[in-house]
């Protein structure tokens, strides 16, 4: 098995998991509540009784990882994403008590699984706007190595959920830069190049949906956040890029983060996760990747050990199965 090629799958789902885990303390809360209920995120963190997530352990993961997970199991055995099968995978999900429990579903996500549920075609359902389908797109950039079959299954990952212009976008952007991370020379700006082509093409498939150009954002995010400190450039991601759960703002600031952050995998994690908003989300995002230029030996190994063990994962497992999936 290719050492570096693993290397950077394996950093690429640990950065994933490590940056849910680091911001779902902080998730919806203002830069303000986090300085008041936290001072400032440096690690893994218990989430504060006033948080909606507070009966979660130090180092839980979210959907953001689960879902990431779940279609990275399904290329492992299936060698290709079914959306119907994924559907049902994501539906059997969404049932257990610890998603019911924890209120994990986004709106998007919750309507479509009820409208699987009911018996309506996957074809009709995913008509997410939202970052869903984003969030979760990065096993699909490990998998394949064709840049047409990657396309084809992005475009199929969003079938159940988000099957729309811009969730569509904004999931080709992340998978696009992922696959560009896994190159030998690779730097952030043929990451950020990567995602902006990317971007387009995914805007092409999915029913229509209200977006602006993302390939566009990304470049004047780039440009923007040059020579900020890291504490001005989430700043500038919280107040002027947005952080919310739009493709358009989460994907953009993802970016800014990593600029910002000279790729550096740690402090971009824990800058996504002070930042503000849908902080799980943006941490997962810049997580996966930061982790996919910078390979596992960047992250923090106790972090990733400790997310590991809370979560019940074997990320290198999953790992060395997306390396063989995209060697076949």
């Amino acid at each position: 098995m290719n050492e570096v090629r693993f290397k950077k799958t394996y950093g690429c789902l640990a950065g994933l998991a490590l940056g849910d885990a680091l911001g779902l303390p902080t998730e919806m809360l203002t830069p303000q509540l986090i300085a008041e209920w936290y001072g400032e995120i440096r690690g893994l963190t218990t989430i504060d009784a006033r948080h909606p997530h507070h009966n979660l352990p130090r180092g839980s993961v979210s959907d953001d990882t689960a879902q990431a997970l779940l279609l990275a199991q399904l290329l492992i055995d299936d060698g290709a994403i079914d959306p119907n099968r994924f559907a049902q995978k994501l539906l059997a999900w969404s049932r257990t008590p610890r998603v019911r429990e924890n209120n994990f579903l986004g709106k998007a996500t919750r309507a479509a699984l009820e409208a699987i549920a009911a018996g309506a075609p996957v074809e009709s359902t995913g008509r997410g706007e939202t970052i869903g389908a984003a969030m979760r797109v990065a096993p699909v950039a490990l998998a394949f190595a064709s840049r047409e079959k990657l396309i084809e299954q992005v475009v199929t990952s969003c079938i159940p959920t988000h099957n729309t212009h811009a969730a569509i976008s904004g999931a080709t952007a992340v998978a696009f830069a992922v696959s560009a991370a896994l190159e030998p020379n690779a730097t952030i700006e043929t990451m950020a190049g990567a995602a902006a082509e990317g971007a387009r093409v995914g805007g092409e498939f999915g029913a229509w949906s209200w977006t602006p150009p993302l390939d566009k954002r990304i470049a004047w995010a780039m440009r923007a956040v040059e020579g900020m400190s890291m504490r001005d450039a989430a700043r500038f991601a919280f107040e002027v890029i947005g952080t919310g759960e739009a493709p358009w703002e989460l994907v953009t600031s993802a970016f800014a983060i990593l600029r910002a952050a000279n790729g550096e995998p740690m402090t971009a994690l824990l800058a996504a996760a002070n930042a503000g908003g849908d902080t799980d989300t943006l941490g997962a995002i810049v997580g996966a990747l930061a982790g996919a230029l910078r390979g596992i030996d960047n992250l923090d190994a106790g972090m990733v050990k400790q997310i590991e063990q809370v979560n019940g994962l074997d990320l290198a497992a999953v790992a060395r199965g997306l390396v063989k999936r995209n060697a076949a």
